[in-house]
């Protein structure tokens, strides 16, 4: 990601955005938890973690492209991403992710490659489960121990149309299972697939703005038949969601700011806010602010096998939950 310096007029107004954006942010936001798809609105890796999932607008990662399919063509490098997360209560969470610019290789083509149109594709994976769940009668006498594991793929394309305007489309496919449900050891399970649009826009060189509509056509469809006699059939639908966001590099050398807004038909308008500052000897640190809590990170990037790879590590403080997630990552350039 390049560097620039505020020197003109268009610098400071840009400032005077990121300064309004901070003083208008609410504290309090809600949960967004008792709602299909929460896999999917859990986060993933420690980058946009620790900058508060800020990230609509934000460019350089694979988590760019999972919250903006439209970010993968400003990418300036192939990337591999590994992230696990730490949880209480018997939970895992895990992602990776990949995701590469592609250039177009024809002799037609000019030399400047932002002169003419390229795109980009990213791919990732998303784990998330919970064991040791123990199923108790009412007299609170335990009868078993039940799971539950959830899978999600993830497949984006985007296009640049041109130098400053970029369109892409993502696709989820879910699978949610409970195993070993049933007296007999059936399982309950379903599947569903949604899809994601997103938007960025370049108004000027070291600003991004981002929209993406999430989660469109995302569902469960359960039945219970083979569990009881006289089962029931249920759709549990995803909320639909809109982010909007604003990132900058403008304000000062080695800093990143992002911005987002979000809401769905089920959720109250909510803000996250996010910086990065790139330190010398290949040390970056992240702070953001996401449901009123504060997140933080730091980033080593070294050399690995003659390519650039990097350690991640994201600390975010839950609200209502005793214990903070500790996220950490591996990402490889090539």
């Amino acid at each position: 990601m390049g560097r620039f310096r505020v020197n003109d007029r268009t610098g400071h107004i840009v400032a005077g955005m990121v300064l309004l954006a901070g003083l208008l942010m609410p504290l309090a936001l809600q949960a967004q938890g008792g709602y299909a798809g929460s896999i999917l609105r859990m986060g993933i890796g420690s980058r946009s973690e620790a900058m508060g999932r800020a990230y609509t607008a934000f460019i350089g990662d694979p988590e760019s492209a999972y919250y903006n399919p439209a970010t993968i063509p400003f990418l300036e490098a192939r990337i591999i991403d590994i992230s696990v997360r730490a949880l209480p209560l018997d939970r895992t969470f895990a992602y990776f992710g990949f995701a590469t610019r592609l250039r177009p290789k024809s002799k037609y083509a000019p030399t400047h490659t932002e002169d003419y149109q390229y795109g980009g594709l990213s791919l990732s994976w998303i784990h998330a489960s919970v064991n040791n769940i123990e199923g108790r009668d009412f007299d609170g006498v335990k009868f078993g121990e039940y799971s539950n594991q959830q899978n999600a793929l993830r497949f984006s394309f985007a296009l640049r149309l041109r130098k400053e305007l970029a369109i892409g489309i993502g696709a989820h496919i879910i699978w949610n299972r409970f195993p070993r449900l049933g007296k007999g050891g059936e399982t309950v399970s379903s599947n569903s697939a949604s899809l994601d649009i997103g938007v960025l826009v370049m108004p000027v060189e070291g600003l991004w703005l981002g929209v993406t509509l999430r989660h469109l056509n995302g569902k469960y469809s359960w039945d219970s038949n083979k569990l009881y006699e006289r089962g029931t059939q249920k759709i549990d639908r995803f909320p639909k969601i809109w982010r909007v966001g604003v990132s900058t590099s403008r304000v000062l050398q080695n800093l990143w700011l992002s911005f987002d807004l979000e809401g769905s038909e089920v959720f109250a308008v909510k803000t996250y806010a996010g910086a990065y500052y790139q330190l010398p000897a290949n040390l970056g640190l992240r702070v953001g602010l996401r449901g009123g809590q504060p997140t933080f990170g730091a980033s080593y990037t070294f050399s690995f096998l003659s390519k650039q790879a990097a350690l991640h590590y994201a600390f975010v403080n839950q609200a209502n939950e005793l214990n903070a997630d500790h996220i950490f990552s591996w990402s490889f350039r090539f």
